[in-house]
């Protein structure tokens, strides 16, 4: 079955694939895990599984994410339309608005297209992303569907933390934590997935068995550079050198979205000095320090602040 290939996490896999087995799987599933733990790759093993119980092809493409997408347009609520995908028994849904906010125009086209019929598998699975993310009126258009399904459907949800779910949703789907794995069964496993020995272990580390999180660093260029850079400028907050860390953050000035990804893995860095990380420039209180600083930095870019100042302001302080 697909969801053995889900790194750790038997209580999860022994619970799903029972109730796979039995064809007792509730209609709607909540995936709840934070990003990089793999709560969305559980959701496409689940899908596949339900939908196609032998394997093969379509399957493996579902574990790949393609599948079919709804999309929209912000602030055209007639803009939403299903794209097709190599699966096309299964729906992709995440958000597209500002700070990925569904949109309620790709709910109502997910939803006009899973009442035509099942086509050739089992029958249809609509994955939800991050539904977080959800405001109330997208909400209530899913809850519209959710409520009296079509025959067939299985609706798969993904969250960051439970917290976050609106409570009409929430109530309506068997929940379930996807929990990290130790760093050591991470790095072997992103090992398995082609990803660089050395590489697959350092990142285990930083990231603290975030296989999500490690696959993206690893398989992304633009994604490594970014760790890269959180790497370079821990060395220069443990040497104390302010004018390092200003002429990297300096870069990132006029692009606040980038300062606060480039901030994230800084402070990902300083947390696993914490932890005793071997490749983490930080340890001990310098790492205290620096995660505190990150803290705070991201904080007050979310906050709107001048990313200029806050970068200046952070640069003086790691020296």
């Amino acid at each position: 079955m697909m969801i053995d290939r889900l790194a750790g996490n038997a209580a999860l896999k022994d619970s799903v694939r029972l109730m796979l087995e039995s064809r007792r799987l509730t209609h709607s599933v909540l995936l709840v895990g934070e990003t990089g733990l793999g709560a969305g790759y559980a959701a496409r093993c689940v899908a596949a599984d339900y939908l196609y119980p032998a394997g093969g092809a379509p399957a493996e493409a579902l574990l790949r994410g393609e599948c079919c997408r709804a999309v929209g347009k912000a602030g055209d609520r007639s803009s939403g339309r299903v794209e097709t995908g190599i699966v096309r028994e299964a729906i992709s849904v995440t958000g597209m608005g500002t700070g990925g906010r569904y949109l309620v125009s790709q709910v109502k086209a997910m939803r006009t297209e899973i009442f035509n019929t099942s086509l050739s598998a089992e029958g249809r699975a609509v994955l939800l992303y991050h539904v977080e993310r959800m405001n109330e009126e997208s909400a209530n258009a899913l809850l519209k569907v959710m409520e009296e399904p079509p025959e067939g459907v299985l609706f798969l949800l993904t969250a960051d933390s439970l917290a976050g779910v609106l409570p009409t949703i929430r109530s309506r789907c068997v929940s379930f934590a996807v929990a990290p794995v130790s760093p050591e069964e991470c790095a072997k496993w992103c090992i398995g997935q082609g990803v660089d020995k050395k590489q697959a272990q350092l990142y285990s580390q930083l990231f603290d068995g975030h296989i999500g999180t490690v696959l993206a660093a690893a398989q992304d260029d633009a994604r490594r550079e970014q760790v890269e850079k959180a790497l370079t400028l821990a060395k220069a907050a443990a040497a104390q050198d302010s004018y390092a860390a200003a002429v990297l953050l300096a870069g990132y000035e006029k692009d606040k979205a980038a300062a606060a990804a480039l901030l994230g893995d800084f402070r990902a860095v300083a947390a696993a000095g914490l932890r005793g990380c071997v490749g983490a420039p930080l340890t001990g209180d310098a790492a205290r320090r620096a995660l505190s600083l990150a803290d705070a930095a991201i904080q007050r870019l979310g906050a709107q602040v001048n990313p200029k100042i806050v970068l200046s302001v952070l640069a003086a302080k790691l020296g």
